[in-house]
């Protein structure tokens, strides 16, 4: 007997004790094994600590097994998705995430979504002007405010000026899967102002999928116009269908897809007048 027979045989052999629901694999796949033959017993140890232990309140960085950490986890994502999808239950995998998404896969805790709030009124009674919460805690505790005002640039939505009733969300190119968190947005006036380009309308769009009530902000043809001379050109235009667009965004966004107005044209956000960005929001107030 090789040695790496021997090698095989002995892993196999501890696998059917320790895990037997694991044994068809690795009898099947010995190459996938042996691959990881020096890092086998230490693998299994922490797919069987995930099984016994692990929770939808469990971070990665909890599983308590001696040498086992978040990089080794990360560094080893591939063998033991493997691992797991084999030994958990089904319902402990939610297979619409790749094992790259480790944590989120095997439903256990992962990173918390954050956002960033202005609180815009200035008789919003707090001293606070400006926070970051957790999304999960902000879809419990909503602010007062009747207006919600969703910014995609950082430096916009600094100097946003004050606004009754206002409070002011900085997206970031991030903010519809954070947003769609927060169910108590339904029942606000919400405004969404983002860069006037086509990836700005699409923005829009995925928005208004969750809340249909979404009102644009200065993305419009004449905001756009007035302001010609800050116009640059959008990289990576985008021709996706954006079916909630109402019938005056449709047919701007027609027009920049198919370069009607200019080549690609883009007004990013931070180049619209203040002066302008001022008579939008004394519209906003209730």
């Amino acid at each position: 007997m090789t040695g790496k027979v021997r090698r095989f045989t002995d892993l196999l052999t501890h696998t059917r004790a320790t895990a037997p629901l694991l044994a068809d694999m690795i009898a099947a796949h010995p190459h996938k094994v042996l691959a990881h033959e020096a890092d086998w017993i230490q693998l299994l140890r922490t797919a069987l600590w995930i099984e016994a232990n692990a929770t939808p309140q469990t971070y990665l960085r909890q599983i308590d097994v001696p040498g086992v950490d978040t990089k080794y986890i990360e560094q080893r994502r591939a063998i033991l998705a493997d691992i797991l999808d084999r030994l958990l239950p089904g319902q402990r995998i939610d297979r619409t995430q790749p094992p790259a998404n480790f944590a989120a896969r095997y439903r256990m805790r992962t990173k918390p979504a954050y956002i960033r709030m202005r609180l815009l009124d200035p008789d919003a009674g707090t001293p606070f002007t400006e926070m970051t919460v957790r999304a999960e805690e902000l879809a419990l505790h909503p602010p007062q405010a009747p207006t919600i005002l969703v910014v995609e640039n950082e430096t916009t939505f600094l100097a946003l000026p004050p606004v009754p009733g206002t409070t002011a969300i900085l997206g970031g190119g991030y903010a519809v899967p954070v947003l769609q968190q927060l169910p108590w947005l339904a029942q606000r006036r919400l405004y969404y102002w983002g860069d006037l380009d086509t990836h700005g309308f699409a923005i829009l769009h995925r928005l208004r999928r969750s809340f249909p009530h979404t009102t644009s902000l200065l993305m419009d043809r004449a905001t756009l116009l007035n302001h010609r001379d800050h116009w640059v050109r959008e990289p990576r235009p985008t021709a996706e269908a954006l079916p909630t667009l109402d019938d005056d965004e449709a047919a701007l966004y027609h027009d920049l897809v198919h370069h009607r107005i200019g080549d690609a044209v883009r007004l990013e956000q931070e180049l619209i007048r203040y002066s302008t960005i001022n008579a939008a929001l004394r519209e906003l107030a209730p």
